[in-house]
């Protein structure tokens, strides 16, 4: 696939452009040299676009979901927030026992949504 550069005789003539104007119109002069750019932007992401199949105006399709990896920090993260109060709320309500009893609810919830994402 050939790509079509913004000519270097281009971009010369831009800059020699701004040099003899002078200051007052660098603000233009960079305005034109950076639309020129972004169409030859845009004209290669259509190209590579085209290429792999997809239509102009559509978004390429997107797998739903976050990644395991992501999925698994995120629970880890929410499972230690959790742990503390739950622990504590059922240490004082029951004992060891209790405590015991939020961990492992804990515990259990963060495998079932880390398991469970699998299917």
């Amino acid at each position: 696939m050939s790509h079509e550069p913004v000519p270097r005789d281009e971009v010369a003539a831009a800059l020699k452009a701004g040099r003899e104007l002078g200051p007052d119109y660098d603000d233009a002069v960079a305005s034109s040299l950076a639309e020129r750019l972004d169409q030859t932007i845009d004209a290669r992401i259509a190209a590579r676009l085209a290429a792999a199949g997809v239509r102009e105006g559509t978004q390429p399709e997107r797998r739903g979901g976050m990644s395991r990896n992501t999925l698994r920090f995120v629970m880890g993260i929410i499972s230690l927030v959790l742990a503390v109060p739950i622990s504590a709320i059922g240490a004082g309500a029951a004992g060891g026992i209790g405590m015991l009893s939020g961990m492992l609810g804990v515990v259990a919830i963060y495998l079932l949504v880390v398991v469970g994402s699998d299917r």
